[in-house]
């Protein structure tokens, strides 16, 4: 898992040809020491300014490229020292469970068609019963993963209900997150590919276990991390005291049941005990 233990922000100042200042700032990581991460920093920090000076475009936050700066909130390793599981906030303020070798896959929603839209407004009609859109898209990847598994029989998975989506958890086999085999396994099910690519360059894989704060009522966390002064970490600790009260009311995602081999191996029912208290999947609470 690339999940950093160390982070450091540097700053890059010149001057311009207008004799103005113009200054750029970068974080970098390192999993060796602080000095380490702020001497990546400063140099990354360089090299973005003279890109700047030049006229080119900077692209330092395309998704997946660096590993995710997030706050880890424990850890958990495996018999031999391997990292083994990660809970994280990430830059909006929610949890995350990260794993190195238990496989959740993220199937969303599709954003809406006319086609579909259309089939719904002529079923109304003609009077045809309709199941409502998102019961329908369920209904149709719950159908993909049924399909999958008769033709892989082999296979096992825990499938919840999201927000937005369906989320399941392999529970047959121990995933490499940066195979070949594993990417296009995601690809048969349907997988969102952002995550896909995501899982792949961070080496692991990812599942939200609390609701995202606009959905409980709550503004994203206003304070990136790593947090730089007292006043920062003053105020996310009132954000957070927010964030927690609100998220009471609501679960993250809902078991809706299993698929395929029925036998879970002992090192992903202990992720699964830990997803399953998180997220609330069996208290009947909205989703968020």
């Amino acid at each position: 898992m690339r999940i950093p233990r160390y982070w450091s922000k540097a700053t890059a100042e010149e001057d311009d040809r207008d004799g103005g200042r113009v200054s750029i700032s970068c974080w970098r990581s390192s999993d060796a020491s602080p000095d380490e991460a702020h001497e990546l920093a400063r140099t990354a920090a360089q090299r973005a300014l003279a890109q700047l000076l030049r006229g080119e475009r900077l692209n330092r936050y395309a998704y997946g490229q660096q590993p995710l700066r997030e706050e880890v909130l424990n850890s958990v390793t495996g018999s031999q020292g391997e990292p083994f599981l990660a809970v994280t906030r990430n830059h909006y303020g929610a949890v995350i469970l990260n794993t190195a070798r238990v496989a959740f896959i993220d199937l969303d929603f599709p954003p809406p068609t006319c086609g579909r839209q259309l089939k719904q407004l002529f079923a109304r009609w003609f009077g045809k019963p309709a199941l409502p859109v998102d019961a329908q898209l369920e209904l149709e990847i719950w159908q993909r993963l049924e399909q999958f598994v008769a033709v892989n029989p082999g296979h096992g998975f825990r499938v919840y209900r999201t927000f937005a989506g369906l989320r399941a958890i392999a529970t047959h086999d121990l995933y490499d997150p940066v195979s070949p085999a594993t990417v296009q396994t995601f690809q048969a099910l349907g997988a969102d590919p952002l995550y896909v690519r995501l899982c792949k360059l961070q080496a692991s894989f990812r599942a939200r276990l609390t609701p995202k704060p606009w959905r409980c009522g709550c503004c994203p966390n206003p304070v990136r991390w790593p947090r730089e002064d007292p006043g920062q970490q003053t105020r996310f600790e009132e954000w957070d005291a927010e964030y927690t009260a609100a998220q009471e009311k609501y679960a993250t995602c809902r078991l809706l049941g299993t698929l395929g081999v029925g036998e879970v191996r002992p090192e992903i029912a202990q992720v699964i005990q830990v997803h399953d208290r998180l997220t609330r999947c069996g208290q009947p609470l909205p989703l968020a």
